[in-house]
């Protein structure tokens, strides 16, 4: 693993008017090309942000035994930009350049700590067409070394939440969540632009993908879930290959050591209940205000 940041600045200069000299600054690590986009981050922050993408990459490589795809794919692009909606978060979308294909992440929110990079960035080393298996293992990642604050985190455990969903009878199966994002109260626009039309919706299935990951890391480890990934482009979520029991056999058991553990979550599980009565579009906003108060 390469443990050195050793950076080459390219500073690219371009002749649009009024564009500050940090936004046309592209800095490369051993593994990525960072550049930004909010047209207001200053040149050291640029760096620190720069400096913690390729930490948590080298991270996320540690944690899946795995290089970063370069030969492959070429550098990862990381593009910082400003907040959605006034919303942290992060996105991964291909490109096909010279007929091979290109990996970009998109953070969007850099004056604080950035949110859902580590999930992204693990999208970017483990491309999957499956929306299931990609999140699993990137809610996951996001968990063990990112931003805890991150959606579907929302500053809680999605444990708490998918209890809460449980309890409010509003679960969603797992079959139920198809390898496209239209299940996931997504849709796809084109052209790796996303738009959201069920927020609520949106949050209960990130959540869900992340409780599960997080109970297939903890049983099965690491090797068992990449094998997962690596089976699945050429067979649907092969579980019973990878796992030795069906989807269904996985969800029963993991739903039953969410039930097992409730006791001892039952302060969390009962507030995020709360914010989901309230609004559950609204309940992960919430949940990062009160946690972001309490620091």
């Amino acid at each position: 693993m390469r443990k050195t940041i050793g950076f080459i600045i390219c500073a690219i200069w371009l002749s649009t008017p009024g564009l500050s000299q940090a936004t046309n600054l592209r800095l490369e690590t051993a593994d990525l090309v960072v550049s930004n986009s909010t047209g207001d981050l200053s040149e050291e922050r640029l760096r620190e942000l720069s400096t913690l993408a390729q930490e948590t990459l080298n991270k996320i490589l540690a944690l899946w035994s795995v290089d970063s795809g370069i030969e492959r794919f070429g550098k990862i692009r990381v593009i910082f930009d400003t907040p959605r909606r006034d919303i942290y978060s992060s996105l991964t979308t291909w490109t096909r350049e010279e007929g091979k294909l290109r990996r970009i992440v998109h953070v969007y929110g850099a004056r604080e700590s950035p949110q859902m990079m580590a999930h992204k960035l693990t999208s970017a080393v483990f491309p999957q067409k499956d929306k299931l298996i990609r999140n699993v293992m990137g809610i996951v990642t996001e968990m063990q070394i990112g931003n805890p604050a991150s959606f579907p985190m929302c500053g809680f455990a999605s444990d708490d939440w998918v209890s809460a969903f449980l309890a409010a009878k509003s679960y969603i199966p797992l079959s139920s969540l198809g390898p496209e994002h239209e299940s996931w109260g997504m849709r796809d626009r084109g052209g790796g632009q996303l738009s959201i039309y069920d927020e609520a919706r949106q949050h209960k299935a990130y959540s869900e993908a992340g409780s599960f990951g997080s109970y297939l890391f903890q049983v099965y480890g690491v090797n068992k879930i990449k094998q997962f990934n690596r089976l699945s482009h050429d067979k649907a979520r092969p579980s019973q290959d990878a796992f030795g029991a069906t989807m269904q056999e996985l969800e029963a058991n993991w739903l039953a050591a969410l039930k097992a553990s409730e006791k001892t979550r039952e302060p969390n599980v009962s507030l995020v209940a709360k914010f989901i009565d309230r609004n559950p579009s609204r309940a992960c906003a919430e949940a990062q205000k009160l946690v972001a108060s309490k620091r």
